[in-house]
């Protein structure tokens, strides 16, 4: 599906003005101005741009109008990626914490097509609950 709005895929609204115009959406993954052209889903992917962005990302988001890069978790994700978006929402976890959450998420990830902040948020929350002694 094609972008609708520019504020909807997070794009420079001048990228919509040629497909609005020629009626012919633009393709989510297509090069710099697809709603997920600056998307990274795939685990050694995610790690390499986690490292250093300009191994994947020859362009900085914002100069074509972007929102910013985005860290897509999915069941092909890695740890490093999954510690990456957890400590973004707040949690931080040594290594052997995100090896035990990792094997919970894949559980998630494997139900659904997309695991979501909400789900990281339940994932971190039953963890800690699970390790805290009374």
């Amino acid at each position: 599906m094609g972008l609708r709005s520019a504020s909807d895929a997070g794009v420079n609204p001048m990228c919509l003005l040629s497909p609005d115009t020629m009626r012919m959406p633009v393709q989510a993954n297509k090069a710099i101005v697809g709603a997920n052209a600056f998307s990274h889903s795939s685990g050694i992917h995610q790690d390499g741009f986690l490292k250093d962005s300009s191994t994947y990302e020859i362009i900085n988001p914002e100069e074509v109008g972007a929102d910013g890069s985005k860290i897509v978790l999915t069941a092909r994700s890695g740890r490093s990626a999954l510690a990456f978006r957890l400590l973004k929402i707040g949690y931080e976890f040594n290594r052997n914490d995100v090896d035990v959450l990792y094997d919970r998420f894949l559980q998630v990830a494997d139900t659904k097509k997309e695991v979501v902040e909400e789900d990281l948020h339940q994932l971190a929350k039953a963890y800690i609950d699970s390790t805290v002694t009374v």
